[in-house]
Formats: structure tokens, sequence, C-alpha cells
């Protein structure tokens, strides 16, 4: 009997609740048949010549269409009713943040699909759940290292703010003995100085207040180059830098790159800086040069080593530590590609999310 109830619970879990259902109506229609046929036979005795085998035969059936359908209905409530059940105490224990499920309710029935969408939900939020928690981890060894980025620097500064107080006496005297170019350098040098003084702690600043610093370096930078490196900034117009923000001394070591190793080697060369709006509400900051370029051997060798977060390289230390700082903040779907062409020039795009200040 176990074993028939068994075979017949697989059965009915293998069809759609809607023919599970039918299967009941037919039932339904035909047991009431049985016991109709079974009140005839007793009728049938009552106005006939009364044999008692009628009788017997007619109770017989009416007792059996009744025992069956009561045998019938309870087991498929029965077996309905244990897979709701199943169904809501799993749904419980997701909503208690319990997303461990095991295959107990199997089928192509609508209850059985219905369970697979639950394990697939508590699937998703569980990676979801990972994910923020690796988030959190992130943001806090980003701090830990930021902590270490500037006792390094702070370490290493001889009392930046009497370099400060240095320099605007020495601009002054500069003025006083009417060598403008001289105090012109010195307050660029100034301002330079300040902007990293005063964002030594933070972890972002407006994106127009970056651009002001990238532009005073280029500036400095003339000072030696003079009219060898010409510089251009384009902004499209729907992008309000003042209105976002960037982690502060972020591009500067791109522009240092861009210089020292492409421009520095041509007798006329050119800095683009263009920042736009990219795709998925980022910011693209695309710093181009038409120096002496890369091979493309050398160029796939860059590109491993900025990629590679858990090593810090010998070499290109700097665009090194701007994409770990990127992918330590804002996360791994952010931070810097490289493209270059030997003979033609090399390409820094750096993608930030759009985040207001």
């Amino acid at each position: 009997m176990g074993q028939f109830r068994k075979r017949l619970a697989e059965n009915l879990s293998q069809k759609s609740i809607r023919n599970q259902m039918y299967e009941i109506y037919y039932l339904a229609i035909l047991l009431p048949e049985i016991v109709i046929g079974g009140i005839l036979t007793v009728y049938l005795y009552l106005y006939s010549e009364k044999d008692t085998r009628i009788l017997v035969f007619g109770i017989l059936i009416v007792i059996t269409g009744i025992f069956i359908s009561y045998i019938v209905i309870s087991f498929f409530a029965s077996h309905f009713s244990s897979r709701v059940n199943k169904l809501r105490s799993s749904m419980h224990s997701v909503s208690n943040e319990d997303y461990e499920m095991s295959d107990t309710l199997r089928g192509n029935d609508e209850i059985a699909a219905a369970y697979e969408e639950l394990k697939k939900t508590a699937q998703l939020i569980k990676e979801k759940d990972s994910e923020v928690f690796q988030t959190k981890l992130d943001a806090e060894r980003f701090a830990t290292e930021q902590q270490m980025m500037e006792y390094k620097m702070l370490s290493s500064q001889i009392n930046p703010h009497f370099l400060y107080n240095t320099l605007e006496a020495l601009r002054m005297r500069a003025i006083a003995e009417k060598d403008r170019d001289v105090a012109t350098g010195i307050k660029l040098l100034g301002k330079s100085l300040r902007y990293v003084l005063d964002n030594t702690g933070t972890v972002s600043v407006p994106l127009q207040q970056e651009l002001d610093y990238i532009e005073n370096y280029i500036r400095i930078i003339k000072f030696r180059f003079a009219e060898r490196i010409s510089y251009e900034l384009k902004i499209e117009d729907d992008i309000d830098t003042k209105a976002y923000s960037i982690l502060p001394l972020l591009l500067q070591p791109i522009v240092e790159n861009s210089v020292g190793h492409g421009l520095e080697m041509v007798e006329n060369g050119k800095l683009l800086i263009t920042v736009s709006e990219g795709a998925e509400e980022t910011i693209k900051v695309i710093i181009k040069d038409d120096g002496i370029g890369m091979n493309p051997g050398t160029l796939r060798g860059v590109r491993l080593k900025i990629d590679r977060l858990d090593q810090v390289p010998a070499h290109n230390i700097g665009l090194f530590n701007i994409n770990k700082r990127i992918k330590l903040f804002y996360g791994d779907r952010y931070g810097i590609e490289i493209d270059s062409e030997e003979n033609v020039g090399t390409q820094v795009t750096v993608t930030i999310p759009m985040r207001p200040i």
C-alpha cells in the first residue's frame, strides 16, 4: 500500500495542477455513477423477487464507491497540502535569510516550478550578499592603504608648510626684482603644493579642482619645455565638472607619464585631455598625447603590470597605483585603459562612476 501511494504521488507530481484537478473531476463523475448503480441495485431488490444476493451486492457497490472516493480525495488533498506546506516553509526560510535549499520538491507541476524559481531567487540574493560583503572588505582595505599612503607622503615631506611659506617669500622677491616669469612659476608651484596639502586625507574632490590642478601642473611643465608642448582641455557641454567628484591626485601621474615617456622625445608635441560622459552613468577622462608611443609588445607588458593588483611592479608604478586606487574605491568595473601605437602616440582612458558631490 505504501509503495502504491509513493508511485501515485510521483505520478501526480509529473502533471500540472490543472491535469490533476481534471483527474479528480473524472473520479467525481465516475464514482457517483457507481454509487447510483448500487442504489439502483437495491431498488431492484425492493421491487423484484427480493433476492438477498442482489441486496448485498448493491450495498457493497455503494460502500465501495464511497470508500474509494474518500481514499482518493483524501490522498490528493494530503499530497497537495504537503507540497504547498513545503513550498511555504522554504519561502519562510528564505525570508529569514536562510538561503540553503535542498531538492525536496520535484516534478513538473506549478508548485515544483515555483520552488525552482524560489531556489534561483535565493541563489541570486546569496550572490548579492556576497558582493556587498566583498565591497565592504574592499572599502576597508582601501581605507587602510590610503592611510598608509598618507603616512608615507607625510613622512617624506620636510615640513611642507615651511616649503609653501618659503616659496611665497621667493615669489615676492622675484616680483620685487621684476622677474615675472619666476614669480609666476613659484606661484603655480605654491598652488600645486597647497592642493596636495589641502587634500591629504580626503577621498574625493570636485572634478573641476582636479582639472585646475592639472592645468597648473602643465603650466609648470611648460617652463621647462616652453613651446615644445601644447595643451588642450575639452569638456562636453553636458558635464558639469563642479557637480561631480573624483579621487584627488588621480590624473597628475598620468599627465606626468605622458610628458616623461612620450612628449619629451619629440620636437613638438600636444597633450589633449577630454572629459565626457560614458555609458551606464560613468565619466571618462581621456589623456592623449602624440608622442613616441609604444610597440605592441611593450603595450602588452604595461597592461599586464597595471592589471596585476596583487603585485607591485618595478616600473609603471604610477599607472599601477592609479588603477588600484580606482578599483579599490569605486569597484572592479572602473579603472584605466591604455592604447598606444608606435610613433603615433598613447591614450589613457580613466573611467569612474558619475558621483555627485
